[in-house]
């Protein structure tokens, strides 16, 4: 799992965690700058490792923020951390699922078309357009990398998948072309959560989904 601290400042008490979704960059969440909370994102889940709470023990409040695929990988990684708020975005702890996930066969459809015809299509459809993919300082990675970390990843979550954290929130975009929205609407309202809001699959594109939730 790569690691990047796009803040950090030992003045800053709390501490911003972003899980992120399959065949992300930290360029998705760059653009985020909270004020007096250190940044950490999580990507490339090709191999995983819980989150040792000792690591943060100096933040006064950690809020995590999980996508997509990202909810799974921190339903593993995150169960440990003494979590202040827990955001699930477009996704949920079950993503290879026929009741609340993706069906298998669309994900391996998906790793198909990639060897096929690249990363343009999928995309298309997560980012509401390629004109809508975040710039920032980190490089893309090789699409050899992104369909091994989709393989691992709908194996993985696919032969063990269950909901191990206290979600305070979780967001259900309703564009969202890559996760079906009823199907999120299904596990999260069973759960008693579940806010609808207008985006395609990338949730970030508004800075206060994630604002919005800090300082409090």
């Amino acid at each position: 799992m790569q690691e990047d601290w796009l803040i950090q400042d030992e003045k800053n008490e709390d501490l911003v965690i972003f899980m992120l979704g399959w065949a992300a960059t930290p360029n998705a969440v760059c653009h985020i700058k909270p004020a007096g909370c250190d940044v950490l994102a999580l990507c490339d889940h090709r191999e995983m490792a819980p989150l040792a709470p000792e690591r943060f023990a100096r933040y006064r409040r950690i809020y995590l923020f999980a996508w997509s695929f990202g909810v799974w990988v921190a339903e593993q990684c995150c169960r440990d951390l003494p979590l202040h708020k827990a955001i699930a975005l477009n996704g949920t702890p079950f993503p290879v699922d026929d009741r609340w996930g993706m069906r298998l066969r669309v994900v391996m459809r998906t790793m198909q078309g990639l060897a096929r015809v690249g990363m343009n299509p999928f995309n298309e459809k997560a980012y509401g357009g390629v004109r809508y993919i975040p710039d920032g300082p980190f490089a893309d990675r090789p699409i050899e990398a992104k369909i091994d970390e989709l393989t691992i990843l709908a194996e993985r979550s696919k032969a063990d998948s269950a909901a191990h954290l206290r979600w305070d929130a979780a967001y259900i975009g309703t564009k969202d072309e890559i996760f079906p929205p009823d199907k999120m609407r299904d596990y999260w309202h069973s759960v008693g959560l579940g806010t609808e809001f207008e985006s395609f699959h990338y949730p970030f594109a508004d800075a206060d989904i994630v604002l919005r939730h800090l300082n409090d």
